[in-house]
């Protein structure tokens, strides 16, 4: 049939079809004179994308599913998880989220077609640019993806979705995830990344560090994930992290590689035939290019523990003392290396989510810092060659020097806490709604609002190391100044932001930042909160600025993948250069 005939039975504009099959959404056949020949099973997949669309739904997510990369009710729970406390637009739309799980796409299509709807086309589609990186970003909780343009570092697209990946534990120190499954989600991702942006040039991974794996010696995984947020190692007295730093003197906190496979050998956890360890990026990559043995970039190397940058490598002597064989770790490299290819295309070494989250935000590393919000909280400075002996760095468990490749570095003060303090007081609002019987969704939205207010009196004092400190694993918060007319909803929100900003703060004080004018935020949790934005611009009295993307460290991987491959020039080449930066 032709379009017109399409455009009867579905109501849309000839516009509007002809933008869904440029996004890929539609497969449309041809006729002997080369014309377009719609079916109808075109009509009957645009009506279902019309569906999806009136119920909110990004076009990224939609391809998404098509392409099998999500599954149905993860794209459907994403979108209520956006919609959370809606207006009446929104309510409708998470009325019909719910319909689409309870009863089908089909369902929706016969109830809800003939309701108005009009899609947002941009005035001009860009042409794509002929070269493209991608970079992807293995997460705690999610999977990120970016395309960029190799020329201009604009992202052409952008995509996330939830891991689905956590396993359930015995113990609450337990945190765990099926590797397996990560890795296999990631190829799905990245096939469709290629199939549909064929002007990829190189590709790159980051992703959660310090967590580890086991690998036998093709290069398959034994074991779960042991992320950085497993507590293995921290417990009993003396714990493991203890005894390892009396035995070599550095310090590993709970959730380190190293010192969670010194417990699993300690308890007959180590698979009999692995070979080595491995961080989950680096498998990925590994395994992606057919190598049985990972190669690991000095930013993850490093976030093991163990590690001397003075070296590029780990600590022998130290390793020796725990007892492990440096075969059993990953070799390293210092620059931005190709270690393969996957589909003809070159693969770089992955690189850390810190380092690559500062890569991918910070447009002005010389005079910008880096504050980032996830569920834990970060603030990154660039060090020169050098500076990473700095007498004005006070070094301490919460903060660390960070390779970031060619004798630069990052001076690193890590929050445990950070966004899971404000998740703990939305939990607390949600849950005293649900005991009053009171239906109620996430309360970020109304909390915002709340420590904005707040802000504006005066917030009660909180301190937000719920989940500990680097130095202390057993530190607790508190609240205090309370009075009888201050403790409001607005005051201890306005506390509990507050406190996450300070948090920071006092670990930037002991880190050296004589140039440093701005102050980068990333991280969902500061993107779309400007209470905790205003109150991080008290604390630090800097500059407040949001990077371009939202998913920084998927950014930074393509652009580091590029410079690997050698389409962008790499100025990280600081022994030549010392005035560059990375």
């Amino acid at each position: 049939m032709r379009i017109s005939d399409v455009e009867k039975q579905t109501g849309l504009t000839r516009k509007t079809i002809r933008f869904y099959e440029a996004k890929g959404l539609l497969t449309v056949g041809r006729s002997d004179k080369s014309y377009r020949d719609y079916d109808e099973a075109v009509v009957a997949e645009l009506r279902r994308i019309v569906i999806l669309r009136k119920a909110g739904i990004s076009l990224s997510d939609v391809q998404l599913w098509q392409s099998e990369v999500i599954t149905w009710p993860e794209m459907i729970h994403k979108r209520l998880h956006e919609l959370r406390d809606a207006a009446d637009e929104a309510s409708e739309q998470t009325d019909l989220c719910r319909a689409l799980l309870d009863r089908g796409l089909d369902h929706a299509v016969s109830h809800h077609f003939d309701e108005p709807f009009t899609e947002t086309i941009p005035t001009a589609e860009p042409d794509k640019p002929s070269d493209l990186c991608a970079g992807i970003d293995i997460g705690t909780t999610t999977i990120s993806a970016v395309v960029l343009s190799k020329e201009t570092l604009r992202a052409e697209a952008t995509y996330t979705f939830n891991a689905n990946a956590s396993l359930d534990g015995n113990e609450p120190w337990e945190k765990t995830q099926d590797a397996r499954l990560i890795l296999e989600r990631v190829r799905r991702l990245l096939d469709f990344l290629l199939e549909r942006f064929p002007s990829v040039r190189s590709i790159g991974f980051s992703g959660q560090m310090h967590g580890i794996l086991y690998l036998d010696a093709e290069g398959e995984a034994l074991s779960p994930l042991y992320t950085w947020q497993d507590g293995r190692a921290g417990l009993g007295s003396p714990s493991v992290c203890e005894r390892i730093e009396e035995r070599t003197g550095y310090h590993l906190s709970p959730g380190y590689g190293i010192a969670t496979h010194v417990y699993n050998r300690e308890n007959g956890l180590v698979p009999e035939d692995a070979v080595m360890l491995s961080t989950v990026m680096d498998y990925v990559a590994a395994s992606l290019c057919g190598l049985a043995r990972p190669v690991s970039h000095a930013s993850n190397a490093a976030s093991l523990g163990l590690y001397r940058a003075d070296r590029n490598d780990f600590d022998r002597d130290a390793l020796d003392r725990l007892g492990i064989g440096m075969d059993f770790l990953p070799p390293v490299v210092d620059t931005p290396s190709v270690i393969g290819t996957y589909r003809g295309i070159p693969v770089s070494v992955p690189i850390g989510d810190n380092q690559a989250s500062f890569l991918g935000a910070v447009r002005d590393p010389e005079t910008s810092a880096l504050a980032n919000f996830g569920t834990g909280s970060q603030i990154s400075v660039l060090l020169r060659p050098g500076e990473e002996n700095s007498p004005e760095l006070r070094l301490s468990p919460s903060v660390e020097v960070r390779p970031m490749g060619g004798g630069w570095s990052l001076a690193c003060g890590s929050a445990l806490c950070g966004g899971r303090a404000y998740a703990m007081l939305e939990r607390f609002f949600r849950s005293y709604l649900d005991a009053c019987g009171i239906p109620a969704g996430e309360q970020y939205e109304v909390m915002n609002r709340l420590a904005l207010e707040g802000l504006r009196k005066s917030p009660l004092s909180v301190v937000t190391s719920f989940c500990g400190t680097r130095e202390d694993p057993g530190a607790l918060g508190w609240i205090g100044g309370i009075s009888e007319d201050g403790f409001t909803p607005e005051a201890l929100t306005a506390g509990f932001v507050r406190g996450m900003a300070g948090e920071l703060a006092e670990l930037w004080h002991r880190i050296p930042h004589g140039e440093i004018r701005t102050l980068v935020v990333s991280g969902n949790a500061a993107r779309k909160n400007p209470a905790l934005r205003e109150a991080l611009g008290e604390a630090f009295g800097l500059e407040i600025v949001l990077p371009d993307s939202m998913e920084e460290a998927a950014c930074g991987a393509a652009i580091f993948s590029a410079r690997a491959s050698a389409q962008i020039p790499d100025s990280v080449e600081a022994n030549d250069e010392p005035e560059q930066h990375p």
